[in-house]
């Protein structure tokens, strides 16, 4: 064979023709790179992170509550160290009025009176306690109405801290008050609006609205709005089985025309008594009827507060689930469910009552 066959032979490729009928062609894959979510992924992450969110947000919401709460506690906590530290001082619980019926001059609470003892000495040195002075300028154009306490407000509750500031009709709200125990708070007209009354403590003096009196054989609790003078040693009950103050709700208080006063914490005159003054246990715990926007109202006809409807007002309230906080006698506070007994209820109010408790 010549050079020439051999080179034919060595560069002889078999034509298509001569490739079996069955063997396919290879045809080299072309990989294509993704740079987007399908809309069906997208979808089905979105859904993921709502229900991771769902799950979380109640656990955050308990979280900042739990927070609230425990503010309002040590704000309750300072509360008990200023009443206690002043009856250390004076030898007496903290008047709420000078007169029988708080009409004499200065017409303060007991809240007032603290001040020195809760580290309010500057707004103390300007108060003026043989005149009126709640109208009158504390600090560059701010009347003593207007003046609201770190410690005065409960971070649960959103009701405004002050309404009206800078002018004659501001007024500061609080939401701690004095327990005047198992005590007569009847309206200025007494309507159905009254079904609390046969809890109210019964004495021998009898039970004076309000505690508006000089005898301290009158009052139910520790606090009144007379000038009725009780020590600690008048609560024979145990200062541990005894309520000092508590939580109430400015919000659910009788507006009378603009004035909010009933929801503030210094008034002891007219009407319209300060809640920071005193209010009842013979009104359950977180009684709503008379709140504004309240989804509990026990009678509609009550709803909303009045001059007819004091006694579903003028009672201990939270915004917290289940119950309120309270300070005791010995300084210490304890959250009491809405759900006790209301009988015993009265008897943790009273000073002197002679009951004695199980555990509240």
């Amino acid at each position: 064979m010549s050079p020439a066959a051999f080179r034919s032979a060595d560069t002889y490729r078999p034509a298509d023709t001569d490739r079996p009928a069955d063997k396919p062609v290879v045809q080299s894959a072309v990989t294509s790179t993704r740079t987007a979510f399908t809309l069906v992924e997208l979808l089905v992450v979105i859904a993921i992170i709502g229900i991771l969110v769902g799950l979380l947000l109640p656990a955050v919401q308990a979280a900042r509550e739990a927070a609230r709460r425990m503010q309002c506690s040590n704000n309750l906590k300072q509360y008990g160290l200023g009443i206690l530290n002043y009856e250390s001082a004076y030898k007496a619980i903290p008047l709420s009025a000078t007169g029988s019926n708080g009409s004499i001059v200065p017409r303060l609470t007991w809240q007032v009176r603290i001040l020195p003892f809760m580290e309010q000495t500057a707004i103390y040195n300007r108060i003026d306690f043989s005149i009126d002075m709640r109208r009158v300028q504390v600090a560059p154009n701010m009347i003593l109405w207007e003046v609201s306490p770190p410690y005065s407000r409960c971070p649960s509750d959103g009701y405004p801290s002050v309404l009206n500031p800078g002018t004659a009709n501001a007024r500061a709200h609080v939401n701690y008050g004095g327990s005047l125990g198992s005590q007569n708070v009847d309206g200025v007209v007494k309507t159905t609006c009254h079904p609390f009354t046969t809890f109210e403590q019964v004495m021998p003096g009898g039970n004076v609205r309000f505690g508006q009196t000089s005898n301290k054989g009158q009052v139910s609790g520790v606090f009144s709005f007379g000038n009725a003078v009780i020590r600690l040693a008048d609560i024979t009950d145990g200062t541990t089985n005894t309520i000092l103050a508590g939580e109430v709700l400015p919000g659910c208080q009788w507006v009378n025309g603009t004035d909010t006063q009933a929801g503030t914490w210094i008034n002891t005159w007219g009407n319209l008594f300060s809640i920071g003054g005193g209010v009842s246990t013979i009104t359950p715990i977180n009684e709503m009827t008379t709140c504004q926007n309240s989804r509990r109202i026990r009678d509609p006809l009550c709803n909303p507060a009045s001059s007819a409807t004091m006694q579903y007002a003028y009672g201990f309230k939270s915004l917290h689930s289940g119950g309120a906080q309270f300070t005791l006698g010995d300084g210490s506070v304890r959250f009491i469910a809405e759900t006790i007994d209301h009988v015993m209820f009265q008897s943790v109010g009273a000073r002197s009552d002679g009951n004695v408790l199980s555990e509240f």
